[in-house]
């Protein structure tokens, strides 16, 4: 965790330790949705329902075991693997993409009512609680960023794969939710369930074609676990770089900050994925109490990756207003059109980030009831910093005694 450019150290160990934080969180909800992707590729629907839920928990220890052990072998083994799924799942989305339009244009119906009226949002305080949630929905992006000094021609490389991705992403998302909404209504997505909806679309898309819709459903959910998995490994690696890498000295404890010989963290690897461990068991306990105390954490964490960004925003903006300083990557050459950006997407977050909880304030429930809402909400990545920083100065202070024992003997 180096200086960020033109900020203080502090305002980076906030930065880093939010998007940490916030990535455990992230990484204990997803091992324990890869058996439903496996149950939807072997058996072509989702088994883990009623009593099968639980065995949830243990298959999701087990994965998060068996991919830090591959983490731990070194991320970039994986790194042709992660391309080639990153192909089939470009090809599988423009396939869905042009099947759903091309079906609705040769006769088959739509279920959902496409109309200007019905395509216009209510521009409500609810709306732009939703839009803010959207606006998180790009996390992830950034897990590259560890690894751009080991791109080819990096200089070159890599801020144009940034680009191109982020254009091919936001195309995706625009027109992909309409392909969507041609082929599943909203009940029949509010149905199948938030685990369960992404996998149904391509069911009903096949059947709507005459195939096999088991089959075609099989295919996709084996390519989006070659490829889900690849991603999972390098978010799993990302953060602990990001994190104990280039620490000022006895931030942390040595242990976490130690590499072996190819520069990989294994000891912060492991230790990663005993907390995790431990937050997938907790509901296992089956004691009320706890599981509300994790659904409290998850609920305080959930607006703490949202600080990163907006700390490298403005450290982007610090840095950029020293005419010294020179970029090594660049996507823009002209630093007028490059600060404008800035100032947008830091508005922008900055508005997502308070925006997150209007649909509490428009709720029509008691204040009474709303107000421990957005207390979770708002202060939760306050509270998540303050032990970060609770941590570190603990760590500080046993070093400087240790120190002083060794003098003084």
């Amino acid at each position: 965790m180096a200086y960020i450019a033109g900020l203080h150290e502090r305002w980076a160990f906030i930065g880093t330790w939010s998007y940490f934080v916030a990535g455990l969180f992230y990484l204990q909800v997803v091992f324990s949705k890869i058996p439903i992707i496996i149950s939807w590729m072997l058996f072509g629907e989702n088994r883990f329902t009623d009593d099968m839920a639980n065995w949830l928990p243990i298959l999701g220890i087990g994965f998060a075991i068996a991919l830090t052990w591959v983490a731990t072998r070194g991320v970039q083994k994986f790194s042709k693997l992660s391309d080639l799924g990153g192909v089939f799942t470009i090809i599988i989305t423009v396939l869905f993409i042009v099947f759903a339009m091309l079906g609705n244009w040769t006769g088959t119906p739509s279920p959902t009512e496409i109309t200007v009226e019905t395509m216009t949002p209510t521009f409500d305080l609810g709306y732009f609680s939703t839009f803010s949630w959207l606006l998180f929905a790009v996390a992830g992006a950034e897990v590259a960023g560890t690894y751009a000094k080991e791109t080819k021609n990096a200089k070159r490389n890599f801020p144009l794969a940034v680009l191109i991705a982020t254009l091919m992403i936001a195309l995706a998302y625009v027109i992909g939710s309409v392909a969507v909404s041609l082929v599943a209504s909203p009940d029949e997505m509010k149905a199948a369930g938030l685990a369960d909806s992404g996998f149904v679309v391509y069911q009903l898309l096949a059947e709507q074609w005459g195939m096999n819709g088991k089959i075609v459903v099989q295919l996709y959910s084996a390519i989006f676990l070659v490829t889900g998995i690849a991603a999972y490994i390098v978010w799993m690696e990302s953060p602990i770089r990001a994190m104990f890498t280039d620490v000022p000295a006895h931030t942390f404890p040595k242990f976490l900050t130690n590499t072996d010989e190819n520069g990989i963290l294994k000891n912060a690897l492991w230790t990663q994925c005993a907390i995790l461990v431990v937050l997938i068991a907790v509901p296992m306990l089956g004691l009320g109490g706890v599981e509300g105390l994790l659904r409290l954490l998850t609920d305080l964490s959930s607006l703490s990756l949202v600080i990163p960004y907006l700390v490298l925003i403005a450290a982007y903006i610090a840095f950029k207003r020293r005419e010294r300083n020179k970029e090594d990557f660049v996507i823009v050459k002209s630093k007028l059109f490059a600060m404008m950006m800035a100032a947008v997407c830091l508005t922008l977050g900055t508005a997502g980030f308070f925006g997150a909880g209007l649909a509490y304030v428009d709720s029509t429930e008691p204040f009474g009831k709303i107000l421990p809402e957005l207390l979770k909400l708002y202060g939760g990545p306050i509270f998540l910093i303050l032990v970060g920083m609770g941590l570190v100065a603990l760590n500080k202070s046993r070093s400087k005694n240790k120190l002083d024992n060794v003098v003084t003997s």
